[in-house]
């Protein structure tokens, strides 16, 4: 079926007013809002190891001499270093990193589930959780494959026609069970279908994010500048989200969110085709 630029548009900000899209803000907001303390720790924790590998330097020996060498005004760095993040090894540090694209992964899984939802009045928990495993190995992978095609063929331009193509790679895994190569093979084809639709929505979700997350930069609000963009930007994020589960949702005529149970009860569990 056709996408239409507008319904889709109107569409995607009615699910996030819904119960279940509220949620999906939470959610994403939570984790936003929480990823810097992990960036800070792998920073701070990275230097401390750094240092202990030079020469079994501790923050204490650079802050001892700083002192005699009279850069006193540095001091403060060595502090602020020293009370950055949390107090974890650097290993674990780099574990918490590397966890984050994962769980962003399960958040867009949980979030396309929860905006294809029929009731806008309840959180769809039976939809969410059926099959939601394998569904997310599966969207772990298809995303990854994806990813990595785009960014290979990046180079010859043909990057950003990849990256519009796969944009339902998420939403036939989640929402209608497919493997991974079917997934992409099915995203391709919709997209397709529906090109000068789906690069206007690209473009519309696209100067969004730019022209809000400038204004939300010049909001002066101190120390709650930082939390206040991040927490914009979220719901920039979401709103593509909901745009592209909404335009599919379009091009499939509905029926994504209608099987989305039944296909990811382990129906379609393997991860070929």
């Amino acid at each position: 079926m056709s996408v239409s630029v507008g319904d889709t548009l109107e569409d995607a900000v009615r699910r996030i007013a819904t119960v279940p899209g509220v949620l999906v803000l939470v959610l994403f907001a939570v984790f936003r809002l929480t990823n810097p303390v992990v960036y800070n720790t792998f920073l701070a924790r990275g230097v401390e190891f750094a240092l202990d590998r030079a020469g079994g330097y501790t923050l204490a020996d650079v802050e001892d001499e700083l002192i005699e060498r009279g850069y006193t005004e540095l001091l403060p760095v060595v502090d602020m270093v020293d009370t950055t993040g949390m107090d974890i090894p650097f290993v674990a540090a780099v574990g918490l990193l590397l966890t984050l694209p994962f769980i962003m992964e399960f958040l867009h899984v949980v979030g396309v589930r929860a905006l294809a939802a029929r009731d806008p009045n309840s959180v769809p928990v039976d939809e969410i959780v059926s099959g939601l495993p394998s569904a997310y190995v599966k969207s772990v992978v298809a995303s990854f494959l994806a990813l990595l095609l785009v960014v290979l063929t990046a180079p010859l331009l043909v990057g950003f026609v990849l990256a519009i193509l796969f944009l339902f790679v998420r939403q036939r895994v989640v929402l209608d069970g497919d493997g991974v190569f079917e997934a992409m093979s099915n995203s391709y084809g919709l997209v397709k279908e529906n090109a000068l639709q789906m690069i206007v929505l690209v473009a519309v979700f696209w100067l969004t994010w730019v022209v809000v997350t400038f204004i939300s930069g010049l909001v002066p609000l101190g120390d709650l500048t930082g939390p206040f963009r991040r927490t914009v930007e979220t719901t920039v994020v979401v709103f593509g989200v909901s745009v592209f589960t909404s335009a599919y949702l379009q091009a499939v005529g509905g029926r994504g969110s209608g099987r989305a149970t039944a296909a990811a009860t382990g129906q379609s569990d393997t991860l070929g085709a």
